[in-house]
């Protein structure tokens, strides 16, 4: 009897690469372009003013939009939201459920968040306060870019949704080190983002015109760095918790 012999699997080879340029996948898809585009033109308004107030004696100026309520810091974290889940492949492609909804959800809540945003500014806008001492303010264009935006991406979200309806798994399994890094990273990414706007602030103190687009850059660079310590430090506890 010839002896068995088990089968030789051949060497892994990564997929060769077409020679020449070749555009991203994230701008090849109708729907996962809008998507980024949405999300880009969300965070472009998040960082921009959003009203502008004239008062006696002081002049026009422009009033940040992370000012007050903090609307522009929270609108800001979910364009780069959407944009990560819409430019990475690996999470566009990914059929759990959360993922699926993930852009959709989030661009809902930047417009429920624009909408608080819109009914402050309009009372700020038409009270009394500022019409006793003689001042005005307006919109600026920077809030309705936000709006645009937030609106492209709910309604491509929608529609990823409801084209991935057969193929998505609508039952959710949490692994435990999934669920520890998810909820390491948003506390991470909460804290670094204050801290950011924290120190932002006090850096950029009396600057003037710039003081708000650094603020922001500081809030998502702190935000970026509280994300990944979060979720490594989250991911590690869960995992090393024993069950009882």
């Amino acid at each position: 009897m010839d002896p068995i012999h088990p089968p030789r699997l051949a060497p892994f080879q990564p997929t060769r690469r077409e020679p020449g340029f070749h555009l991203p996948a994230a701008v090849r898809e109708p729907v996962r372009l809008a998507t980024v585009v949405g999300s880009v033109v969300l965070v472009a308004g998040a960082i921009s003013a959003w009203v502008e107030v004239f008062l006696p004696g002081r002049g026009w100026f422009e009033q940040s939009s992370f000012a007050g309520a903090n609307d522009g810091g929270i609108t800001l974290e979910l364009g780069l939201g959407i944009f990560a889940v819409a430019w990475a492949d690996r999470l566009w492609t990914n059929r759990l459920a959360i993922v699926v909804i993930a852009p959709l959800a989030l661009g809902l809540t930047a417009l429920l968040d624009l909408r608080v945003a819109a009914l402050t500014a309009t009372d700020y806008i038409n009270g009394e306060d500022l019409r006793i001492v003689g001042g005005q303010a307006y919109l600026l264009p920077g809030f309705w870019l936000a709006v645009i935006g937030a609106a492209l991406a709910t309604v491509a979200g929608a529609i990823r949704v409801w084209r991935a309806r057969h193929t998505t798994r609508w039952t959710i399994g949490i692994a435990r080190s999934f669920a520890g890094a998810t909820i390491g990273g948003v506390i991470g990414a909460g804290l670094g983002f204050v801290v950011g706007i924290t120190i932002g602030t006090r850096i950029t103190m009396g600057i003037g015109g710039v003081s708000s687009s650094a603020t922001a850059l500081f809030a998502i660079a702190f935000a970026f760095a509280g994300a990944w310590l979060g979720a490594a430090g989250g991911s590690f506890v869960a995992t090393s918790t024993k069950r009882d």
